[in-house]
């Protein structure tokens, strides 16, 4: 296996950690969507540091201006993600981000120019159609943070397209410094608009929930680091594909969570009479569309 498809597939076990995490503090600890954005985004801070002290940072444009500019992009788009955690179960939520394969895909022809086989194609949509699997609620009135997360899907899909473009220039590490500038000089413009809000959360801080946020942070970044590397080494259809197995991740670490520790994570189920059918044929989707996209 080679290093393009050992990091699109360490991705999104990296994602669906920091998935679960945001789940538990935006539904039972801090229930404020924009001062959790600008608490996770300061988190990133040391992170820049390091990687400009550790390497030689570029400046060309493909950088520091498309770097910075989808960082402060997603500042604020973050912040649809963390509205649709707290309204939605975490497997509903990542169940309708892995979407964003098929606007990657679209996204990557028109703009890149990037062609695919029928055979990766049809890989792309069996693990995406494994996410839907997962997913057991209709997007209506009654769950409108589904919705939600569906603009901040094709942002997202748009923002990785971008990143490939870039990244085809560049390295990937001064293109990923430049995303964490744009992200903090967002999360700044937005501590600006929402100091008493955030202030009020920062009191309520305790170690465990300031913990949980260096967590989830920490897995959040660790997967955009491997997903990044991906782009780098190969196509940005694929590699965002093969990100379609995360939500049934996500199902499978809240499912061994409530197993042993119930009370930390919200309840993350399928249920109706065909419930097991539904896991059953989700996992081997998983894996028909993984041996279909890889060419194994």
């Amino acid at each position: 296996m080679d290093y393009f498809w050992l990091f699109s597939l360490l991705a999104p076990a990296s994602f669906a950690v920091s998935n679960l995490v945001d789940n538990h503090i935006l539904h039972a600890r801090l229930k404020d969507a924009v001062s959790y954005d600008i608490l996770t985004t300061w988190v990133t801070l040391p992170v820049a540091v390091v990687i400009f002290l550790a390497t030689k940072v570029s400046f060309a444009f493909e950088a520091w201006f498309v770097g910075t500019t989808v960082g402060f992009s997603f500042a604020f788009l973050f912040i649809l993600y963390n509205v649709a955690m707290m309204r939605e179960q975490g497997t509903n939520v990542v169940s309708v981000i892995y979407i964003n394969p098929l606007f990657v895909a679209i996204l990557a022809l028109v703009f890149l120019g990037e062609r695919l086989s029928i055979a990766n194609y049809a890989g792309i949509l069996l693990l995406i159609t494994s996410a839907f699997l997962v997913l057991y609620k209709r997007i209506d009135a009654k769950n409108l943070g589904l919705g939600i997360v569906l603009v901040y899907t094709l942002a997202s899909a748009i923002a990785r397209v971008v990143a490939k473009s870039a990244l085809e220039e560049v390295d990937i590490w001064s293109y990923f410094f430049w995303f964490l500038i744009g992200g903090l000089l967002g999360s700044i413009v937005l501590a600006c608009v929402w100091r008493r809000s955030l202030g009020t959360a920062v009191r309520k801080l305790d170690a465990p929930v300031l913990l949980m946020i260096v967590t989830t942070t920490a897995f959040s970044t660790v997967g955009l680091v491997l997903l990044y590397s991906a782009f780098s080494y190969g196509s940005v259809t694929l590699a965002s594909g093969l990100t379609a197995v995360q939500p049934s991740l996500v199902f499978l670490y809240s499912s061994l969570l409530l197993r042993f520790r119930p009370a930390a994570i919200p309840p993350e189920r399928i249920t109706g009479r065909w419930a097991d059918v539904r896991k059953v044929s989700a996992a081997l989707l998983i894996i028909v569309g993984a041996l279909v996209l890889t060419g194994i």
